[in-house]
């Protein structure tokens, strides 16, 4: 499906990155986190990894507490976060789960909310410490209270095996914009949503017809503009604007190990 040049490259970066890294932050969407944990997890699976379940403030909160325990049955350290989430609380988990002085990198599907997490740690009173030996310059770390330090740099994990139900979701949460996805992913997309939402209508450009008329999204003539629409429409999904919704649950999980997202764990 869609994985431009520059996602290979942020992949070599991270192969040689990851080995002087202690700990690795998974950042992923609370409203579907098994769709944006859609990545090898190969270069990193002898680091100990630490679970951010982020933008919790626009997911179902009965959901996300499932999935919190879900991870935790797995043994598998958890923080629940949000922009608004206190910064204390995330500097006192990742100092109660890292040893002083240890190097943190936070990894994520693209528009997960790494620039919110990372902003959160900088706070202040961070200070930017330069290069780390053997990595390119262009690359800084930056101290958080003298506790650890933390990489800030964007997008070195990206999704690597696709179907049209993990598009669907990426494209629901803006890991995927309109522009990436195709006409299936978009319907699948639709279908997903509006399971959930309760909408009547299950086709949707029907829908949108309907949304774009509402909106005053017209071309000449009074016509629907469904382009505008359609941009408009998942724009508004990702970003929680149609109020606090998830997308996925564990028990969707358990009943289907088999598929393409769930293989997209190893």
């Amino acid at each position: 499906m869609w994985y431009p040049g520059h996602m290979a490259k942020a992949s070599k970066q991270l192969s040689k990155l990851i080995k002087l890294v202690d700990v690795v932050i998974e950042l992923l969407d609370a409203r579907a986190p098994l769709a944006s944990r859609s990545y090898s997890k190969a270069p990193f699976r002898a680091k100990k990894r630490l679970i951010f379940l982020g933008k919790s403030d626009i997911a179902d909160s009965k959901t996300t507490e499932l999935w919190e325990r879900h991870f935790q049955a797995s043994n598998e350290e958890v923080f629940v976060f949000d922009k608004d989430t206190d910064r204390r609380k995330v500097i006192n988990f990742l100092a109660k789960h890292t040893d002083r002085g240890s190097l943190l990198i936070v990894v994520g599907v693209p528009n997960v909310g790494k620039s919110t997490l990372i902003n959160k740690l900088k706070g202040r009173r961070s200070a930017q410490v330069g290069a780390t030996p053997g990595i390119t310059r262009s690359l800084q770390w930056f101290s958080v209270e003298g506790l650890f330090r933390v990489l800030d740099t964007p997008g070195l994990l990206l999704p690597e095996l696709w179907s049209v139900e993990l598009g669907a979701k990426l494209l629901l949460i803006g890991s995927l914009s309109v522009e990436m996805v195709d006409e299936k992913v978009m319907q699948r997309a639709y279908q997903i949503y509006a399971r959930i939402a309760n909408l009547e209508e299950r086709d949707l450009n029907a829908f949108l017809e309907k949304y774009a008329l509402e909106k005053r999204m017209l071309s000449k003539g009074g016509v629907p503009d469904l382009d505008r629409a359609r941009v408009n429409f998942f724009n508004w999904i990702a970003q929680g604007k149609f109020g606090r919704i998830s997308f996925e649950t564990p028990q969707e999980v358990d009943q289907d190990k088999g598929d393409s997202v769930s293989s997209a764990q190893s």
